[in-house]
C-alpha cells in the first residue's frame, strides 16, 4: 500500500491512542472519591491521582524531545503506546503510592506519544489538511474524555475502581499491540524533498530545547496552554466531586453533566481543524476562546440551576476544544520546513501546559483543605486562562 492511502491506516491507530489516553486522563475525576474512600485520603492528597501525569510530562517532556528527534517515530510512538497501558498493574497496588506510580508510568507513555501525533500528521499528509486532521485526532481524546466521565462510575460502581483501570488500560494495550504489527515510518525518497506535496521530516533539529523555549512565539504558546489545560485539569479532576459535595447531586448524575464538556468537544475539534483552514485565519481561534473560557467556567460553578450549568458546560466544551487544532498547528507553520523543529515546539509548549495540568488540581484541592470551599481554586484557575486571550492578540498570523 502507497504513502498516500497507508496514511489512514498511520491515523486510525494514532486516533485510538488519543482515544484511550484521553479516557485513562479523564477517569481520575470520577475515580477520585473511590480512592479517597479506599485510602481515606484528604483531597489534597488525592489530587496527587490527577496531578501526577503532568508532573511526570513536565521531568520528562525536555529529554523525550531530544531522543524523538533521534530515533524512529514508530518505534518511540509503540513505546509510548505501551507505557499507557501501566493501569493494568492497578488491581495489585495495595497502597496509593504504587497507584501513582502506574498512572506515572501511563503519563509517560502519554508524553512519548502526545507531540509525535502533531509531527506525524504533517509527515503523512498534505500541509493543507493537517489542522482538520490534528482537529480529527483532538476530536477522539474528546470522545474518550466523555466516555470515561459517563461510563466511569457506573463501571466502578458494578465491579471496583480498580477493574475500571484494568479495562481502560487493556484497551490502550491493545491498540499499542497493533501499532507495533501495522505501524510504520514513512518511506522517504530523498531527505528534505517533498513528496506528494508533503514534508519530509528533516534528519536533524536546526535549533535546540533550549533555543525553542525562549522564542516569543514559544513562550506564548506555553502561556496559553498552562492556562486553558490548567484550568480544564482543575474542572475535569473536581467538578464531579463539587457538584456532588456542594450542589448534592448523585456522582453519576454529576459525572454525566461533566461529560457534556467533552461530548461537544468532539464536534468543536473538527470545526477547530475546519474553520481555521477555511477562512486562513488562526488568531481568533485563540482570541475568542482566551476571552471566554474563564467566565463560562465560573458560571458553572457560581450558579445551581441545572439549565445555565448545562449550557455553560456546553459552551465551555466548544471553546475548550477548538482552540487545541490552532495551537498545535502554528508551530508546524512557523516552522514549516522543519517539522522535527516544530515538534520540539510542541515538546517545549507541553511542558508548560503540563505545569497548569500539575498545579492546577493540586491548589483546588489543597485549598479545600485549607479553606472548605472549592471556588478559590476555580476561580484562580480561571484568571490564569485569559493567557490563551494575551497569545492570541500578541502572535503573529501565521495562516
Amino acid at each position: 500500500m502507497n504513502n498516500s492511502r497507508y496514511r489512514y491506516v498511520i491515523q486510525a491507530h494514532v486516533c485510538l491512542v488519543r482515544l484511550f489516553s484521553g479516557g485513562i486522563w479523564a477517569s481520575a475525576g470520577s475515580l477520585l472519591p473511590f480512592i479517597i474512600g479506599a485510602y481515606g485520603l484528604t483531597s489534597g492528597t488525592a489530587a496527587w491521582f490527577a496531578s501526577v501525569s503532568p508532573l511526570a510530562i513536565i521531568i520528562l517532556t525536555a529529554p523525550l524531545g531530544l531522543i524523538a528527534s533521534r530515533v524512529s517515530p514508530k518505534k518511540f510512538f509503540a513505546f509510548g503506546a505501551l507505557l499507557q497501558a501501566a493501569g493494568l498493574f492497578a488491581p495489585l497496588c495495595d497502597s496509593f503510592l504504587p497507584l501513582l506510580i502506574t498512572r506515572g508510568l501511563f503519563a509517560l507513555g502519554a508524553g512519548i506519544t502526545f507531540p509525535l501525533i502533531p509531527a506525524m500528521a504533517a509527515e503523512w499528509f498534505p500541509a493543507r489538511q493537517v489542522p482538520l486532521v490534528n482537529g480529527i485526532t483532538l476530536s477522539f481524546n474528546s470522545l474518550g474524555n466523555a466516555l470515561a466521565f459517563l461510563f466511569t462510575v457506573p463501571l466502578a460502581r458494578a465491579t471496583s475502581w480498580e477493574t475500571t483501570i484494568t479495562i481502560y488500560s487493556g484497551g490502550a494495550l491493545l491498540v499499542a499491540v497493533s501499532w507495533l504489527i501495522f505501524g510504520k515510518d514513512r518511506k522517504k525518497d530523498k531527505p528534505g524533498v517533498p513528496v506528494d506535496n508533503q514534508v519530509v521530516i528533516d534528519a536533524r533539529p536546526p535549533i535546540s530545547i533550549f533555543q525553542a523555549l525562549t522564542r516569543k512565539s514559544t513562550l506564548l504558546l506555553s502561556l496559553a496552554t498552562l492556562g486553558c489545560w490548567g484550568l480544564g485539569n482543575s474542572l475535569g479532576a473536581w467538578l464531579p466531586s463539587y457538584y456532588n459535595r456542594v450542589f448534592n447531586m448523585p456522582l453519576e448524575k454529576a459525572s454525566t453533566i461533566v461529560a457534556t464538556i467533552t461530548l461537544v468537544g468532539i464536534f468543536a475539534c473538527i470545526a477547530g481543524g475546519f474553520l481555521p483552514t477555511y477562512f486562513h485565519r488562526r488568531k481568533p481561534f485563540l482570541i475568542i476562546p482566551g476571552l471566554l473560557l474563564g467566565p463560562f467556567a465560573l458560571m458553572c460553578v457560581f450558579f445551581n440551576n441545572l439549565v445555565i450549568i448545562y449550557l455553560c458546560i456546553a459552551c465551555y466544551g466548544i471553546l475548550n476544544a477548538i482552540y487545541g487544532p490552532t495551537l498545535f498547528t502554528i508551530p508546524f507553520e512557523i516552522y514549516k520546513d522543519s517539522p522535527r523543529t516544530a515538534a520540539m515546539v510542541a515538546f517545549t509548549v507541553q511542558i508548560t501546559g503540563n505545569i497548569g495540568n500539575f498545579i492546577a488540581p493540586l491548589m483546588v484541592g489543597y485549598l479545600v483543605d485549607i479553606t472548605g470551599s472549592f471556588l478559590p481554586g476555580f476561580i484562580i484557575s480561571a484568571v490564569i486562562s485569559l493567557f490563551m486571550l494575551l497569545a492570541g492578540l500578541l502572535l503573529p498570523e501565521t495562516a
